[in-house]
């Protein structure tokens, strides 16, 4: 009977159940193989590996196959997910059979498979090794580049080592990092797969994924991790800090950002109102207090002092903004009848005109024109403003004031 995994991986049994559940037990006695199917489940079984067949080992043997030169057991093994097609081929070299039972596997990438599917994975015994060398030397003869390339398999490094040099944990680290680097074709299964996923669209899978991705960035000991590579990489890499930094403010300036930065912004007010109207309500506290206004002021003068043409600059444009946005036309109202006097091109004009009259001291008369237009409130705390030097104020483009007339 044959059970085809994916592509790579055929089990094959001798015997399939169905096949056998009608025999009498003289047909049973007659084949000692096939009593002992019935009675203990033993099944002779092999598996199909890419271009090679293994026999596995049944667990009877496993138990007896203790090496008598330094006592320890020596396996190849290959775990399967019968269910998603996914496999897993490693060594494992142990003194204790329980410990043999223990160990499951550490590729980085099973380990995630494995914790979350436990239940679907099932272990496979597919060579016996007399030494630590030669359990190197069929793990490598299995798992080889062309094996990588397989979505489906869950190895990330080539098979071989591991075992008679036993690295610390930075290390091993290391040792991982640069064979990724040094071998990124063995990863583009891998990467196709993943976006082929993610071009399929809005899915449950998708969003289990993207929930899975918050929560594990939002955990403390992930946001600390994160934090202190971080430093790090900065401590370590000054100038290529900077570099990061400037383009990723370059990238936030583009209207294409600002745009998903809005939209994202937009959605998360309308999904969280009350948490929202919590954080203005903080925010503009927090803006009142002295510190607040100390700490901002200290950092406009400190950009300033560090960036001064870019600072003129900026005083230049918002003075011409001021000035563009005094530039529309006004009228001067005698404040009993509301009849309209004079009309200026603009308010810049009509505080000239003023200053030519007498009645205003300097140019400065405008903001006060400005503040009538605008019918900005009074100092007192009553109303809003409706005279400046002794005449009434308004836009001569505002169609409401048109309207009126």
């Amino acid at each position: 009977m044959d059970i085809v995994v994916n592509d790579n991986i055929i089990i094959r049994q001798k015997y399939n159940p169905y096949d056998y559940m009608f025999l009498s037990e003289q047909e049973y006695m007659n084949n000692p193989d096939l009593m002992a199917f019935k009675v203990a489940g033993i099944n002779p079984t092999k598996i199909f590996i890419r271009n090679q067949w293994f026999d596995v080992i049944p667990p009877h043997i496993v138990a007896r196959s203790k090496g008598k030169i330094d006592g320890y057991y020596r396996f190849i093994y290959i775990q399967i997910n019968l269910n998603t097609g996914e496999y897993y081929i490693g060594k494992v070299n142990r003194k204790k059979l329980k410990e043999i039972k223990k160990y499951q596997g550490s590729g980085l990438k099973f380990v995630k498979k494995f914790k979350k599917h436990r239940e679907e994975f099932i272990r496979y015994f597919i060579a016996l090794c007399g030494s630590a060398k030669e359990s190197e030397e069929i793990e490598a003869s299995i798992v080889n580049e062309e094996l990588l390339k397989d979505p489906k398999c869950l190895n990330l490094v080539s098979g071989g080592g591991g075992t008679n040099q036993h690295n610390n944990d930075k290390a091993k680290r290391e040792k991982q990092r640069k064979y990724m680097l040094d071998h990124p074709e063995s990863f583009q299964s891998m990467i196709k797969e993943s976006n082929r996923l993610f071009c399929q669209g809005d899915s449950d899978a998708l969003r289990q994924r993207t929930e899975k991705i918050k929560k594990t960035m939002s955990d403390e000991k992930y946001r600390k991790g994160m934090s202190k590579r971080i430093t790090d990489w900065k401590k370590n890499n000054p100038e290529a800090y900077e570099k990061a930094r400037e383009n990723n403010r370059i990238s936030n300036q583009t209207e294409e950002s600002r745009q998903r930065r809005r939209i994202a912004h937009q959605k998360w007010v309308e999904e969280h109102p009350d948490e929202y109207r919590e954080n203005l309500r903080k925010s503009a506290e927090g803006n009142k207090t002295q510190e607040a206004r100390k700490k901002h002021s200290d950092s406009i003068n400190k950009w300033i002092a560090e960036h001064p043409e870019q600072a003129k600059a900026n005083d230049r444009k918002r003075s011409e903004a001021s000035v563009e946005a005094c530039r529309r036309p006004v009228h001067m109202k005698d404040l009993n009848t509301g009849e309209i006097l004079k009309t200026f091109s603009s308010q810049h004009d009509a505080a000239r005109w003023l200053v030519e009259q007498g009645i205003a001291k300097n140019t400065n008369c405008v903001s006060s024109i400005n503040g009538v237009c605008l019918k900005r409130k009074c100092t007192s705390g009553y109303g809003y403003r409706k005279k400046a030097y002794g005449f009434g104020w308004d836009f001569a483009d505002d169609p409401k004031v048109n309207v009126e007339e």
